[in-house]
């Protein structure tokens, strides 16, 4: 005679084979990647489109720049320093809320200034093709020059005109982000949702990130 489970464990056993075991997986391959090498982030707005877009679901590299100890942000030795161009991402300037994705444009001890379009680094043009702006004057802008200090850098998104950068933190006057807190580079979106109609890009599958 077959022996009765306990209506506990009977339960459990359901709620493990439905959603339930669907979502302790996804939270231990969670807990894997972040300890690891990897993280999974997604983009919430469009302030690095068309390097960006919203819905994309990409891997950062967390190991790119500094060792780090398992399951923490603890840094054990520092590899090597990010460079300008690199797609990060990083912790919210304002100390609450979900990490922000950027691009490095300013590295420690370098002056910036922004006038129109044009970003000045130690007096001399950004010679880059990363900002987009809106067909509209932007003559009259200016930014700075203000210096980078030591150990941070001066983040831009590419989509120039909607992106909440260090232009506008710390009441624009240079709002730089500390190597410590640089979750690390962003390097392939792995794939990307379109949320008017809903769709999959599959353009965007395991796209490199530039």
């Amino acid at each position: 005679m077959k022996e009765e489970q306990p209506p506990s464990q009977g339960a459990l056993k359901r709620f493990l084979r439905g959603w339930g075991g669907a979502l302790l997986w996804a939270l231990v391959i969670s807990a894997v990647l972040r300890a690891g090498a990897v993280q999974a982030s997604w983009v919430p707005s469009g302030s690095m489109e068309p390097t960006l877009l919203p819905g994309d679901h990409m891997l950062v590299n967390r190991l790119c720049y500094d060792l780090k100890l398992p399951f923490t942000d603890l840094v054990l030795a520092p590899l090597v320093d990010p460079r300008r161009g690199d797609v990060v991402v990083f912790k919210n300037p304002q100390g609450h809320g979900s990490d922000f994705v950027k691009r490095i444009v300013g590295l420690p001890g370098e002056t910036v200034e922004i006038r129109g379009e044009v970003v000045y680094i130690n007096g001399r043009p950004l010679a880059h093709d990363w900002g987009r702006y809106a067909p509209r004057s932007h003559a009259g802008e200016r930014f700075g020059p203000f210096t980078v200090p030591q150990g941070s850098y001066f983040m831009m998104g590419d989509n120039r005109d909607n992106s909440y950068d260090s232009r506008f933190w710390n009441q624009g006057r240079g709002g730089f982000v500390p190597r410590q807190e640089i979750v690390g580079r962003a390097e392939v979106v792995l794939w990307s949702w379109k949320q008017f109609p809903i769709s999959l890009r599959l353009g965007r599958l395991v796209h490199v990130i530039d």
